[in-house]
């Protein structure tokens, strides 16, 4: 498996853990007592704030590079 092969699938990988929690703490921010129940307080309303703001750099990052996938898979010359 050639590196950029493995780029690839750690990309989108690291893209779908990115956006489920991008969710799940978006919803801790919002339905608060739900998520404080289910994570038995664990992760209250402000710890999901802040890794909410935190994920964004990541989130954008990752989406960037996905994207850059997409355009290069689309533009490359086939043999």
């Amino acid at each position: 498996m050639d590196l950029l092969k493995i780029a690839h699938t750690l990309t989108h990988i690291l893209l779908i853990i990115v956006i489920i929690l991008f969710i799940f703490t978006g919803f801790g921010i919002t339905n608060y007592q739900i998520i404080e129940a289910v994570t038995l307080g664990a992760l209250p309303k402000l710890t999901s704030y802040q890794i909410h703001l935190n994920l964004i750099i990541p989130f954008l990052i990752l989406l960037g590079t996905h994207f850059g996938f997409i355009i290069r898979k689309k533009y490359q010359k086939k043999p």
